[in-house]
């Protein structure tokens, strides 16, 4: 790419931070109505209390144009499962041990069938470890993951007082993935309302960078949910630096000069304020997330 003017690459970083266009997110609002009828339709869930709603960049207004997918969670909160974290747990007893049919593996198999039963089995991919992937229709839907999920709760004393409400997933062969989604939709509105609007703004525009890096064969493509993460780290006063251009390349400088230091990197927290982002067995590695800060830089010629 040629060098680009400043006024060029103010250009590039003004398209970069647009949301989805206003017919893209009517198509997104379509699939998560779409899947809290199927499964409100279906008859094995009456009576069951049911929470569904969207999550990831949909609901947390970070995802770009033309890279609008919806991750939608189905969530059994006929039961929970809990965790005491970094304390000792109160004797046994303390909480009911639940004594209904809701297995993981017929809450599965049940949130599958009420979602071929809507879309059919043709639209409707359910080879993966975690979601249920619907098939976009062009023009009418994006693409859409189901997250079959139930309640969880994170107890940081042992009184059962620090209590933390999220979600927890198991996949088909074994495990399970805990998350965070009002947590991470509260900090990230707290953060960009601190940040005038910055925050969000330069998520946008890195998953912008990072996909046409990967689309150009110029890096291999990284988790969209890694660029929100690694925005959310940088300090408000950094984000809020000058006009647009100069405060995304002050952003991409503070990234690149802490990514770098082992042991403030090890603080770093993902958007929930719960997990630390470089931890072992993450989808990613911290060379990921220097080979986007250097690649964006190089493309944007600072």
């Amino acid at each position: 790419m040629s060098t680009l003017t400043p006024t060029e690459r103010a250009a590039v970083l003004s398209s970069w931070i647009k949301p989805s266009s206003d017919n893209e997110k009517d198509q997104q609002d379509r699939a998560e109505r779409m899947i809290i009828g199927a499964i409100k339709a279906h008859p094995a869930f009456a009576g069951t209390d049911i929470r569904v709603y969207a999550k990831g960049s949909y609901a947390n207004n970070t995802n770009v144009r033309r890279d609008s997918d919806v991750d939608v969670v189905v969530e059994n909160h006929d039961c929970f499962y809990y965790e005491f974290f970094d304390c000792d747990a109160p004797p046994s007893g303390t909480i009911a041990p639940y004594t209904g049919d809701w297995t993981p593996e017929r809450w599965r198999r049940e949130v599958t069938a009420a979602i071929v039963n809507c879309f059919g089995s043709s639209d409707v991919d359910t080879s993966g470890e975690v979601a249920l992937v619907v098939s976009e229709k062009p023009g009418s839907r994006p693409s859409a993951d189901v997250i079959p999920s139930f309640a969880f709760r994170r107890y940081d004393t042992t009184d059962q007082r620090v209590c933390h409400e999220g979600s927890r997933v198991f996949k088909k062969t074994g495990g399970y993935i805990d998350n965070w989604p009002e947590q991470q939709l509260v900090n990230g509105r707290r953060k960009n309302d601190s940040t005038g609007q910055r925050y969000k703004n330069h998520v946008r525009a890195l998953k912008n960078a990072e996909n046409i890096l990967a689309k150009n064969g110029l890096m291999q493509t990284k988790p969209s949910y890694l660029m929100e993460c690694l925005v959310w780290n940088v300090p408000n006063a950094t984000l809020r630096t000058g006009d647009l251009d100069t405060g995304f390349r002050a952003t991409l400088l503070w990234l690149w000069e802490h990514l770098t230091d082992q042991y403030i990197r090890e603080d770093w927290e993902e958007p929930n304020g719960l997990k630390y982002l470089f931890a072992p067995g993450k989808k990613w590695t911290v060379d990921d997330a220097k080979e986007v800060v250097l690649k964006t830089w190089q493309f944007l010629d600072y």
